[in-house]
């Protein structure tokens, strides 16, 4: 086993690996086979999810869909709809992973047809002197759904309303069931010597791993959110 600046190197490289990885997964990555010049790809998220995918404000105008004014604006309609189109297709999702200017939105969630624009209700922690503003967790009426704050889910840098399209794709939430969806190691990563060099010794962090689906219509995707939320 490495020891000292070697073992720190080691885990250093294991842990950008995992950043990489996580990466891929949110990507806009289609799978590709590879050939004698080129390494295999693998599937992202954003490639498997096909079924059940919609864009950011589409409802915002009501019934007759889009406009100018609320396309790209995530609101709580966009959200429950998503969840109804993937339990029709058979899917129960527990978690919902969003960026974090997305992340801020869901927190501003309005009542549905509250005409008044008023807030969900969130608590006042007085003896702790908090005021809790976030959502965590939303109790829909397909059940309990996790709200995923990561880095790595792709974000617009659109901070004005625009025309929400299958192409402007900037802005992502990725609805996901934890059991259809997993890694699949063809090698676990590993440290592998290359050879003594002087003082020095080199080596290789090595790995191999895929994205499996099992079924990509227990997922579900919104996209086209852009950074400004429907509610000031």
């Amino acid at each position: 086993m490495p020891s000292g600046d070697s073992a720190y190197e080691v885990q250093k490289a294991v842990k950008e690996l995992a950043v990489k990885l996580e990466t891929c997964v949110f990507g806009a990555l289609s799978t590709n086979t590879g050939t004698s010049a080129n390494a295999r790809v693998m599937k992202g998220l954003q490639a498997f999810i096909a079924t059940n995918t919609a864009l950011a404000g589409q409802k915002g105008a009501g019934a007759s869909g889009s406009d100018a004014t609320h396309d790209g604006q995530l609101n709580v309609s966009d959200f429950n709809d998503m969840l109804n189109a993937i339990y029709v297709q058979g899917g129960n999702p527990e978690q919902v992973y969003v960026s974090p200017r997305v992340k801020r939105q869901v927190s501003a969630f309005t009542v549905p047809g509250a005409t008044s624009g008023s807030p969900f209700t969130k608590g006042i922690a007085a003896a702790d002197k908090k005021l809790i503003g976030a959502i965590d967790f939303y109790d829909s009426d397909f059940g309990l759904i996790q709200i995923v704050l990561d880095r790595w889910v792709p974000e617009s840098t659109n901070t004005v309303t625009a025309t929400a399209s299958a192409t402007n794709t900037g802005g992502q939430m990725f609805f996901l069931s934890r059991a259809i969806n997993r890694l699949a190691w063809l090698r676990p990563v590993h440290h592998e010597l290359v050879g003594k060099r002087g003082d020095s010794v080199a080596g290789l962090v090595v790995g191999e791993v895929t994205l499996e689906v099992l079924n990509e219509k227990a997922n579900g995707r919104i996209m086209s959110v852009n950074n400004m939320s429907a509610v000031s």
